[in-house]
């Protein structure tokens, strides 16, 4: 019997993530049922079953995975000053928002907000989610105080907070509007934590 390899597993694996991604985009997470998943992924019931219990353990691997993948681009741009490593993760992050076929990863992540709201396991991967995603920001923010490039007067986590929900604003905004510009809303970004958000590069008191 030929033996399976770890490649064949991850390749079937990745075909029943794909499945339950146009079922949830196509029907919501809460009308889709582990049925249609089989369907679209073209596969048996025992087959799915081998590698997901529930739709619950589907959206958290698929979580798992948004994670890691958040976790390789930061620690990719955490070279140079802090400056230009924010700057590169905005770049990186909000650009993805402008690329074709975003709309539907927008419309799926806010189907995942509002289906936390009703299913607390869901609501506990999707804050062990963005838990792991402030922590990864809020590493960059620690190196730009001890390097005395960030006021260290303020609480990085809150800095990442923040960060983090200017994002997740865009992509809602983004979702309800797609005509908003994201180059000028960065543009915007930019200049508010650089400090050239003030006239002539600093805040202006009376």
């Amino acid at each position: 019997m030929p033996k399976v390899t770890e490649a064949h597993l991850e390749a079937r694996r990745q075909q029943i993530l794909d499945a339950a991604f146009n079922c949830f985009v196509r029907d919501g997470f809460h009308q889709t049922t582990m049925q249609d998943i089989c369907r679209e992924a073209d596969l048996s019931p025992g087959a799915v079953y081998r590698y997901f219990s529930s739709k619950e353990e589907i959206i958290e691997a698929s979580c798992e995975e948004g994670q890691k993948q958040f976790a390789s681009i930061v620690n990719a741009e955490e070279d140079g000053d802090t400056l230009q490593v924010l700057d590169e993760l905005v770049d990186v992050f909000f650009g993805m928002l402008a690329q074709p076929g975003a709309d539907v990863e927008m419309r799926l992540n806010i189907q995942l907000w509002g289906e936390a709201l009703r299913n607390p396991r869901i609501m506990e991967t999707s804050l062990r989610t963005r838990t792991a995603m402030m922590e990864n920001l809020k590493a960059v923010i620690d190196r730009g105080q001890d390097r005395g490039e960030i006021n260290p007067g303020l609480d990085s986590q809150a800095i990442a907070h923040v960060l983090l929900s200017v994002y997740e604003g865009l992509l809602l905004h983004k979702a309800i509007g797609p005509d908003i510009d994201i180059k000028q809303y960065v543009d915007v970004l930019k200049a508010m934590y650089s400090g050239l958000f003030w006239q002539g590069g600093k805040r202006v008191t009376s």
